[in-house]
């Protein structure tokens, strides 16, 4: 995840961090990569993808924008779901807004249609709630992102939390890449990690490499243009490269990597069934909570 809040939130924060949650020993990189000097680059050299959407009906909901909701205190009768159509997709993503949410809905479209279509297939939902703060987490097994605060103007949330997805997704069955022992032997190359955030666990390393591995692809001149010791951690955001192909290349149409969501009732004053679609291929009694999969959690400095 990636959220500006306080310390003491922070340390809560990274105990619902999946993967490695160690601090990592390595120094900063001195320059450190400027990730706030990203958003602006990136806005300009990833296109923005032509879209339309409309809105469900009101009573139904995506189950984990419903389980997100009451976990987090809030009505599950102020969630608008939307079916977003990019024109690079023949199938609608679905996302979720809370009324209270301070990133609109048209910045969640156009920050979502920026990522390269083959990057945004390991993306399932995508949900925009009230909260202080700068914030967002990743159910990472499924690819669901919860965004939180004003965050609409930061494309790099977007990427990084979509590296969380992938970093959970390349070999599904053997964890976190960043926990194996391919991306550990590749980090022990460079003397370095790219700032102070990465230096929070692995998982964050990854997901902050994956902007790195971006915008080295799509700007350019690379990585160098913004910092000049790129050297220092070409191991970590190449390998990042490698294993992520062409999901770094805008282009293509979409292969979508997960099914969408159950659609069940908001509640009883919704008047509707409890359950309209069940999972394709799973048991129609399957459930679960916000908690039933431990998110990926952080913050941003």
């Amino acid at each position: 995840m990636y959220p500006s809040l306080t310390r003491k939130a922070w340390m809560v924060a990274a105990c619902l961090s999946s993967g490695a949650l160690a601090q990592l020993p390595k120094p900063i990189m001195s320059p450190a990569v400027p990730f706030d000097h990203t958003d602006p680059i990136l806005y300009q050299h990833l296109g923005s993808t032509p879209s339309t959407y409309d809105q469900w009906g009101w009573g139904w909901l995506p189950l984990r924008c419903k389980a997100v909701a009451e976990a987090r205190g809030l009505n599950p009768y102020d969630v608008n779901v939307y079916n977003v159509h990019y024109e690079d997709c023949d199938q609608a993503w679905v996302m979720c807004r809370h009324h209270g949410a301070q990133v609109s809905l048209d910045q969640m479209i156009d920050n979502f249609g920026r990522l390269p279509v083959r990057l945004r297939n390991i993306v399932r939902h995508q949900f925009a709630v009230p909260g202080e703060g700068l914030g967002a987490y990743t159910y990472s097994d499924l690819g669901d992102i919860v965004f939180t605060g004003d965050i609409g103007h930061l494309l790099r949330f977007w990427v990084h939390e979509a590296g969380h997805a992938v970093d959970r997704n390349i070999n599904p069955s053997q964890g976190d890449y960043s926990s194996s022992q391919a991306w550990i032997n590749e980090y022990n190359k460079d003397g370095y990690i790219c700032d102070e955030y990465a230096k929070n666990n692995m998982a964050e390393n990854f997901a902050q490499e994956v902007i790195v591995a971006l915008f080295d692809k799509v700007v350019p001149g690379g990585i160098g243009t913004i910092v000049p010791n790129w050297n220092d951690i070409f191991h970590q955001y190449a390998t990042v490269q490698a294993v992520m192909g062409d999901m770094l290349i805008p282009g293509g149409f979409c292969n979508r990597h997960f099914a969408d969501d159950t659609i069940v009732c908001m509640g009883p004053a919704a008047g509707c069934e409890n359950s309209k679609r069940d999972y394709e291929g799973l048991n129609s009694t399957e459930t679960y909570t916000a908690e039933a999969e431990e998110p990926t959690v952080c913050t941003l400095a």
